[in-house]
């Protein structure tokens, strides 16, 4: 739970208008413990952001969820802990100013800093340069000297607890008490803190946590500060706690002069290492120091929202955003604004990287299983090519943007499931969070941060199966000028073109990379429960997010083998598909009323493949003959069924036993026969390095890409298709994979070379690759060679 770090949101109606002698103004998030306001004190008057008279800066108010407070133990605790707290005040330090441990909600009340987190602003402005980290490492250090003089060890100093305001750097959430699950200030024998960001005495066991321990935490956010990465890796949990207790840090990329002053807090022995003071003065950077203009720029986004919601004089509103509070003018959701904050987007730092082949075993039967629930729906002539439903009342095709030209742009991550509409090309990135990137000219648009888990590491795939995303971040879905997606158990409404958020709702987090919302009919479709079992289907307003139904779906203490992705498939002609763990399952999208699914033989080709028995031309089992081995369905269009061959081929070093050519291969579903089948090459090896996305088809062409090309085939009014035209994409290198990891603790979905996505768009295409370049170009006329 931060003192910052947020961008404000409208307070919802169940919001509290008032905690203890705050007044609520708008609403920053929720933590572990609970929701997090914008709150000023009764009486403070309106000056300037900066006004630091007594009960006139603004403060964040933490509430405490009631789960949580009925610990026996918590009360007692937390009535400690902001005591030796609000002792702890200085430079750099986010105060806590107060608190009520024994009202029935209990809350705490720190100083707010208008600022994101040192996180946030990595991710999005990149690494910061040497000057600029010791300038953030002396104040953080003399932080951490005024925290150890009051005899608290902060113990969780990590850049999320870092916030970067205009005056300098602020450290937060020192000595707070937190709920059960985790660990307060003075419990002894659990591990506290973030993995990537502990020290070897925190691996050991919180009692032999002492203040060095903070000095070794602090060295890692400053490796973090001038590298974009962790000095220890990231991954499971467990792998990256080995490397903190028995591996030297990573500090490669760290400037050499200050490389080694953090190695000497890095050392091992905690008597080894500096005191604060000592780092302090060996970090102190030669004259005044300011933050580089994207993160000024950052800064200031926080400081404008900030004053918006105080010349209010009164709470920001649902429906509102801070600008069109303040301006007493309330914009209509289709007339939000549409520019952005104009900033460059972030450049991924530089890392070793070297060359792996294609993902095999487990992450192949992802990227399959994902083209069949639900891929398959929008792939259609017809779909809006960004995760709306063909055939269930949504828009057309788009065609290109206006002001279009081809560009070539970059994410700041490795993306993992995008989609794209009219406007934007939104991504999750393997570590939970969005990106969305301008249709028009590949600018950055917005980022939305996922909510920060402990130890979360990347998306990853478990020895067992288990999928893991940081947040439950879902797919993104863009339709109609929004984007929907789900993170921290949140279904959030977003406008596309400037993230603004529109609506939110409770949901469920992600059961499978492809787990996605969907939209149709007015209604946006999501699973809801924070676990595949005995979870419930939802049906949505798209307007407002109001719930108009909710349907049970899963049953209770599922086996492993029944356990799958129970997000909804997509919808058509008024029907809802979703599966569970008995098979395709059908809803009316308008009232939830179950529905006959149409199995087998009447069910609409995209949600064919989920039924227990085979049809012909779904790919479930049996393709038709001639098509070929190991053929699954990767496109449909109203007169042809789209397969690949080859697609469960092994890899790594069996991949050369493989003697058939992977194809592409056309089936007309009016006779089941092949009119047309093109090669994806010989070469296993080139392949798995280069690997080709899934087809998709727009205003009759098929459409596939790799690296080097895009391939166009003509698809004909009913006559045979025709020949594969072969358009160069220029400066897209063959994705080169970053350090290996133990393969032993499961499958970093973020490390592994997957297939890029295409997202046709009339005669247009965007595609986005595995190492986070995305291109758009245009797509070959009918007659083109």
């Amino acid at each position: 739970m931060h003192s910052g770090g947020r961008m404000l949101e409208p307070l919802r109606e169940d919001s509290p208008r008032r905690i203890g002698p705050y007044t609520v103004l708008a609403r920053l998030g929720a933590g572990g413990m609970g929701e997090v306001f914008l709150g000023l004190r009764d009486g403070a008057g309106d000056g300037p952001e900066g006004d630091s008279a007594e009960g006139s800066a603004p403060v964040a108010v933490k509430t405490v969820r009631r789960d949580v407070a009925q610990d026996p133990g918590f009360r007692r605790r937390f009535r400690r802990e902001i005591e030796v707290a609000r002792s702890v005040t200085g430079p750099a330090l986010a105060p806590v100013l107060d608190g009520d441990a024994g009202t029935e909600v209990p809350w705490l009340a720190t100083g707010y800093v208008a600022g994101p987190t040192l996180s946030a602003a990595v991710r999005r402005s990149g690494a910061l340069d040497e000057e600029e980290v010791r300038m953030l490492g002396a104040e953080l250090a003399r932080a951490l000297e005024t925290v150890h003089a009051a005899g608290v060890v902060h113990r969780d100093v990590k850049p999320g607890n870092v916030l970067l305001a205009a005056g300098g750097p602020r450290l937060i959430d020192f000595g707070i008490a937190r709920g059960a699950g985790d660990t307060p200030l003075t419990t002894t024998s659990r591990m506290i803190g973030s993995p990537a960001f502990m020290s070897p005495e925190h691996v050991a066991g919180s009692g032999r946590v002492v203040p060095a321990s903070d000095v070794f935490c602090l060295a890692s956010v400053l490796c973090f500060a001038a590298t974009g990465h962790d000095p220890f890796g990231d991954g499971p949990v467990a792998a990256v706690l080995y490397r903190v207790k028995y591996m030297e840090a990573d500090l490669d990329g760290v400037p050499g002069a200050l490389r080694a002053v953090l190695q000497d807090c890095l050392v091992a022995d905690p008597a080894a290492r500096p005191t604060p003071a000592e780092l302090a003065a060996r970090l102190a950077p030669e004259g005044s120091v300011r933050w580089p203009g994207p993160v000024a720029a950052h800064i200031a986004e926080y400081e404008r929202e900030l004053a918006s919601v105080r010349a209010l004089g009164g709470p920001l509103l649902p429906g509102y955003t801070p600008t069109e509070a303040a301006t007493g003018s309330r914009t209509p959701v289709d007339q939000l604004p549409t520019q952005g904050p104009g900033l460059p987007p972030g450049t991924a730092p530089a890392r070793p990287a070297r060359r792996r082949r294609l993902l095999g075993g487990i992450l192949a039967a992802v990227v399959l299983a994902g083209a069949a629930t639900g891929g398959l729906l929008a792939l259609r002539d017809g779909g809006d090519g960004g995760g709306g439903d063909a055939g269930g009342g949504t828009s057309p095709t788009p065609s290109g943007p206006p002001g279009w030209k081809a560009w070539h742009a970059t994410f700041s991550g490795t993306p993992l499931g995008c989609a794209a509409g009219q406007d934007a090309v939104v991504c999750r990135m393997a570590d939970g969070s969005y990106e969305a990137l301008s249709t028009a000219n590949g600018k950055s648009l917005w980022t939305y941060a996922a909510v920060e888990e402990q130890g979360a590491g990347g998306a990853r795939i478990s020895p067992t199966g288990q999928f893991f995303m940081p947040g439950g971040s879902t797919r993104p879905v863009v339709d109609a000028g929004s984007a929907y997606f789900a993170t921290g158990n949140r279904l959030l409404a977003v406008d596309a073109k400037t993230g603004t958020t529109r609506w939110e709702a409770r949901t469920g987090g992600a059961h499978m990379a492809w787990s996605s919302p969907r939209v149709a009919d007015g209604m946006v479709f999501a699973d809801i429960g924070d676990l595949p079992d005995g979870s419930e289907i939802a049906a949505f307003d798209v307007r407002d997010g109001t719930e108009k139904w909710r349907k049970p779906l899963v049953g209770q203490d599922l086996a492993q083998a029944e356990r799958g992705d129970f997000w909804p498939l997509g919808a058509q002609d008024g029907v809802l598909y979703v599966s569970n763990e008995k098979g395709l399952q059908a809803f009316g999208t308008k009232d939830g009323a179950r529905r006959d699914t149409g199995c087998p033989g009447k069910t609409p080709p995209a949600f064919a493949v989920h039924c227990p028995q085979t049809q012909d031309g779904t790919g479930r089992e049996d393709a038709p003959a001639g098509v070929g081995a190991d053929a699954a369905v990767v496109a449909e269009t109203d007169r042809v069924t789209v397969y690949r061959t080859g697609a469960s081929a092994p890899a790594g070093e069996d991949a050369a036993a493989d003697t058939g050519e992977p194809e592409i291969v056309l089936v007309g579903r009016a006779d089941g026969k092949v009119i047309g089948r093109y090669g994806l090459g010989e070469d296993a090896e080139a392949r798995e390095e280069n690997p080709v996305s899934a087809p998709a088809s727009a205003d009759g062409t098929l459409l596939w890409a790799d690296t080097d090309a895009l391939y166009s085939v003509a698809l004909g009014d009913g006559g045979a298709p025709g020949p594969l035209r072969r358009t160069p994409i220029e400066d897209v290198p063959v994705p080169e994979i970053e350090d290996p990891y133990d393969p032993d603790f499961g499958t970093e979905l973020g490390k592994e070379n997957t297939p890029p996505e295409i997202f046709p768009a009339g005669r247009v295409v965007h595609i986005v690759y595995r190492h986070g370049i995305a291109v758009s170009v245009a797509v070959p006329g009918p007659d083109a060679s």
